[in-house]
């Protein structure tokens, strides 16, 4: 077996439980991370609790010279991946453990389906998305498309990608997604079986001492949906002075370049777990500002809900969640988010909008409820 790709040790199985393969890529599992690491750990958790033994199978992406020029020249859907070799340890693991469940967690994992899928057809194949890749790919191009590989910004790259998804889907029994708008895109690329799992919000309050005008916001910077809407949001910010929006994240070159060019923008930069806490502690409001229909669902708004903070977003930011109406009102522009937030920040008293948070938290399910949910839709799925 290759570098790229390997089996984890086999751990005693608890009774009852059915033996399932995991496929992931090895930098999901990290501690912390961003949204793909956070998405791949409440998977597991559901998975867990819906009665499944997972082995992993981890891969890695190629690193060597012939990789790296591929993916200047012509990059891959699959990315530099060994895909042979990592579904040939698919086959073997479930040969070894007797699992009829195999589950692929992302778009790199998914994307292997169609090998697997060969190797072992009585498998029952689910994809774990975390969002279609193909928006991410539209999206950036639209808005941020100095971002891209130039080789990522031509159609070839885009009817390379579109064929795989199609054929990644035609390989599959079914897919699960974080938010509804991707539940209709998996429908029109040909998953055979869908299923919508609202986001969960695992509670991790935060000693709150919010300073007056003080809003934040945590985000990868160089991605065209943030960036994009960051920039709405910080022009319309200049119409409320004393109101400054606290920013976390990188690169940090487009860090310093949006707060460069928009007042109301103070750049913390790059700020571990610790720092991180310490710093929204001190903020009046999370502004997640989405205007556009992006990928999956922000994984940092169940982070500052779990942390007690009122978030402020829009219809596109809050996909993915419960989001009643008459608790935390939703933007329909960069303008009414401003607003919204500039009401928070300068608020004599925030147990209002803390309460409207709470909530918006209190209707998110529980693992358990998810697991129910996950475990009805793969009972009924066609043998």
């Amino acid at each position: 077996m290759p570098e790229t790709s390997r089996a984890m040790p086999t751990t005693p199985r608890p009774a009852g439980l059915l033996p399932a393969i995991f496929v992931t890529h090895r930098a999901y599992l990290a501690e912390g991370g961003g949204g793909a690491q956070w998405c791949t750990r409440e998977y597991r958790r559901t998975l867990q609790s819906a009665g499944f033994a997972l082995e992993d199978v981890v891969f890695a992406s190629r690193r060597d010279l012939l990789a790296r020029l591929r993916a200047k020249i012509r990059p891959s859907p699959e990315g530099e991946l060994h895909s042979g070799a990592i579904a040939r340890a698919v086959a073997t693991r479930v040969a070894e453990i007797g699992a009829r469940w195999c589950f692929l967690n992302n778009s790199d994992a998914g994307l292997l389906a169609p090998r697997i899928r060969a190797l072992r057809p009585e498998l029952r194949l689910v994809f774990l998305s975390h969002g279609v890749e193909l928006t991410d790919a539209v999206n950036n191009l639209r808005l941020a498309p100095e971002s891209l590989p130039a080789a990522r910004r031509g159609p070839g790259f885009l009817s390379r990608l579109l064929r795989a998804e199609i054929r990644q889907r035609q390989a599959l029994d079914a897919s699960v997604c974080i938010a509804e708008p991707d539940e209709r895109l998996e429908d029109w690329l040909g998953a055979p079986r869908t299923l919508f799992l609202p986001r969960q919000v695992p509670v991790d309050e935060l000693p709150h001492a919010p300073l007056a005008g003080r809003v934040g916001c945590v985000a990868t910077l160089d991605h065209g949906p943030n960036r994009d809407g960051l920039e709405q949001l910080a022009s319309a910010l200049t119409r409320h002075s004393g109101v400054t929006l606290r920013l976390v994240g990188g690169p940090l070159s487009a860090g310093r370049d949006l707060a460069r060019r928009h007042p109301a923008i103070d750049y913390r930069g790059r700020l571990d777990d610790a720092a991180l806490r310490a710093e929204a502690a001190t903020w009046c409001a999370f502004a997640n500002p989405i205007f556009c229909a992006a990928r999956g669902a922000s994984t940092k708004v169940a982070t500052a809900l779990g942390w007690g903070l009122p978030v402020f977003t829009t219809p596109q930011g809050a996909r993915g969640y419960r989001w009643p109406a008459g608790t935390l009102p939703l933007a329909g522009s960069a303008a009414e988010l401003a607003a919204l937030l500039a009401a928070a920040a300068t608020a004599k008293d925030s147990s209002d909008w803390r309460a409207r948070a709470a909530a918006v938290r209190a209707t998110a399910p529980t693992a358990e409820e998810s697991a129910d949910q996950l475990r009805a839709f793969l009972q009924s799925l066609p043998s």
